[in-house]
């Protein structure tokens, strides 16, 4: 069986200073102070001995139709701020407050029925695209169950829409009979985003979404989403680790260390012109494409500390060079450097 080939994009630009400058009086997504904390069980009764602090007070805002790139050390607490801004963790699996709000709703104080009809406008693309697909159905029925479990289009019109929206990703329609295990890696993860668009998406939470995949194939991926993006005014949240794919994808950037957020502003800004030294150790990692004329390599001391016993004071003292008994002692807050009030990070040190 033969699939069309994707359509042709030119490779998505960078984000330019004017794409940058997002307009925030109505955004799409606001979240406030978020916090997620796993518990520690421990003896026969299980009782509680402490909490893994996944996600410890993040708050972030995304613009209709804007990128925000969400970027870290594997194991900062990425993909669980991604699935808790959905709700998506299983109930009672943690401790989570704070606000999430979509669309001015705050969706941890809705209840079920209101909720499910919010959940069409907010989908997520998985990293692995294997895991995420269920090997035991048709790649028609995984697209078009939303759609009947939403009631979204009568039921005479969804294959007309699953073959739609399989040729939109790359594929023919007949692709619709076919089981995961008869894709490649790239064309999986297509047929998650095909799935994602199903019910008209407002926002997708793009978790790691090409991390699994080729280079080549990762370009594919891209084009498909930025393209998808300028027709349909998504937005996206895009998480990831590779710092060289979200310069480019993001219009905004926002870095996180051992679950909080300790930098963000506009994706040039923070590539250019890094304030937090977390910020420039993961810059300095990216590889260059002429080793010989790179700069020189900041190498991080020690380990990553634990979630569950995070050090006081600023959380990536112990790693910094730059570390003053100020940074031991006390918190930073998140401020505005470098005379640009959009370009904000947590450091005593910078200015």
């Amino acid at each position: 069986m033969k699939f069309a080939e994707p359509p042709t994009i030119a490779a998505f630009p960078a984000a330019t200073e004017s794409e940058n400058t997002a307009n925030f009086t109505d955004p799409l997504l606001e979240v406030n102070n978020l916090k997620v904390h796993f518990p520690i069980r421990t003896g026969f009764f299980s009782s509680v001995s402490g909490y893994v602090r996944a996600v410890d007070g993040i708050s972030l805002r995304i613009a209709p139709g804007e990128t925000l790139g969400l970027v870290g050390e594997s194991g900062c607490g990425k993909t669980t701020a991604g699935r808790a801004i959905l709700r998506l963790l299983p109930p009672g699996s943690a401790d989570i407050s704070g606000q999430v709000l979509f669309d001015r709703k705050d969706l941890y104080a809705m209840r079920a029925g209101p909720l499910r009809v919010l959940r069409r406008q907010m989908q997520i693309i998985f990293q692995d695209p294997v895991g995420s697909l269920n090997p035991r159905m048709t790649v028609g029925s995984m697209i078009s169950e939303p759609m009947a479990v939403h009631r979204l289009l009568p039921r005479e019109e969804i294959s007309a829409r699953v073959s739609e929206l399989l040729e939109r990703v790359g594929f023919t329609a007949d692709a619709a009979n076919r089981y995961p295990h008869e894709f490649s890696g790239g064309q999986r993860q297509r047929i998650g985003i095909a799935r994602a668009l199903g019910l008209n998406p407002r926002l997708i939470v793009c978790d790691e979404p090409v991390s699994a995949l080729d280079v080549s194939i990762q370009a594919q991926v891209l084009n498909l989403l930025a393209e998808l993006q300028r027709e349909m005014k998504l937005a996206y949240l895009f998480i990831a680790h590779n710092l060289a794919v979200v310069e480019h994808f993001s219009d905004r950037i926002a870095v996180m260390y051992l679950g909080r957020i300790v930098e963000t502003g506009a994706s040039r800004r923070i590539v250019n012109s890094p304030m937090h030294p977390y910020t420039r150790a993961l810059l300095s990692a990216v590889p260059a494409p002429d080793p010989r004329g790179g700069g020189k390599r900041l190498v991080l001391a020690g380990e990553v500390p634990s979630p569950a016993n995070p050090p006081g004071g600023c959380p990536f003292h112990p790693r910094c060079s730059l570390a003053t008994e100020r940074c031991r002692a006390q918190m930073p807050p998140m401020e505005s450097k470098g005379g640009d009030p959009a370009h904000q990070a947590a450091c005593w040190e910078t200015s």
